[in-house]
């Protein structure tokens, strides 16, 4: 867990090294569909933000999880506040942010290895602009607890 941290801040130190960019704004609205991967499931999902300053942006997020065989079947629904923070660089297109999901783990399954509950999990991303209202973005996770581990979820962002 202290690697990931280390790892976490290292990444968003050296972003933040980078100069200036300016994609993201006050006031925008970003409603991004996901697909992802992780150590269990392929997670799909959607997010939406809204620039709450130059920099911070606050939102919304669902990701669905499910896996199993012959002998199991699990499912995870997972509701949550994001809070990000945009970086200003000096790459053009590029939109790198670093964060916090608060959520509730809401779980199924056949066997009860696993259990509910509350989740606070640190974030790093980009989303990279083809065009002023349409972005790429990628965004990699970490999470401890029930599900500990590391993932990434993909989109596609669209300001709205």
């Amino acid at each position: 867990m202290k690697k990931r941290i280390f790892v976490f801040f290292l990444m968003a130190a050296l972003i933040v090294g980078l100069g200036y960019s300016k994609m993201f704004e006050k006031g925008g609205k970003y409603l991004t569909p996901q697909v992802g991967l992780n150590s269990y499931a392929i997670p799909v999902g959607v997010s939406f933000g809204v620039g709450m300053t130059e920099n911070i942006e606050a939102g919304v997020s669902v990701l669905y999880l499910s896996w199993g065989d012959e002998l199991y079947n699990y499912a995870v629904v997972m509701p949550s506040v994001e809070a990000f923070y945009h970086f200003n660089v000096n790459v053009k297109n590029l939109d790198p942010f670093a964060g916090l999901n608060l959520g509730y783990l809401y779980f199924t399954g056949d066997l009860g290895s696993f259990s509910s509950g509350l989740f606070l999990s640190p974030f790093v991303g980009a989303r990279y602009y083809f065009s002023p209202k349409t972005a790429a973005m990628l965004k990699l996770y970490f999470s401890a607890g029930e599900l500990s581990g590391a993932g990434f979820v993909g989109g596609v962002t669209f300001q709205i």
